[in-house]
């Protein structure tokens, strides 16, 4: 399971609805009224993080406003101080570039856990 661990949490939205599956630690864009899914575009805009796993149609709690936070789910080198952007599988990685959107900032990275903050 998934480690994730709101330090100093920012804002938490928990309305509208998620379409597909998600598991807690990807990112979520809007794609309707109150509907979200995961993000796999690192160039599209996120609207925040899944507090947890959520099934297709339930209404998702999503982390947003920005805050600090711990979490064993990303991929790759990442380094303190790198921009963060997300993956194709959702999830958070180094490597901003290009048209890419950097969504996060690494603080820490000890063993497998990575402290980030999270932009807005």
């Amino acid at each position: 399971m998934a480690y994730l661990n709101a330090c100093h949490r920012g804002l938490a939205y928990g309305d509208g609805y998620l379409q597909g599956n998600g598991t807690k630690g990807q990112f979520v864009s809007v794609c309707g009224d109150d509907l979200f899914k995961v993000n796999t575009d690192p160039t599209a805009v996120s609207f925040g993080m899944l507090i947890n796993d959520y099934n297709a149609g339930e209404m998702p709690g999503i982390f947003t406003g920005g805050g600090i936070y711990e979490t064993d789910v990303f991929e790759g080198t990442v380094v303190p101080g790198d921009q963060l952007k997300i993956s194709t599988n959702g999830i958070l990685t180094a490597g901003v570039s290009g048209s890419d959107r950097a969504v996060a900032q690494a603080i820490s990275v000890r063993g497998s856990i990575l402290k980030f903050r999270l932009y807005n």
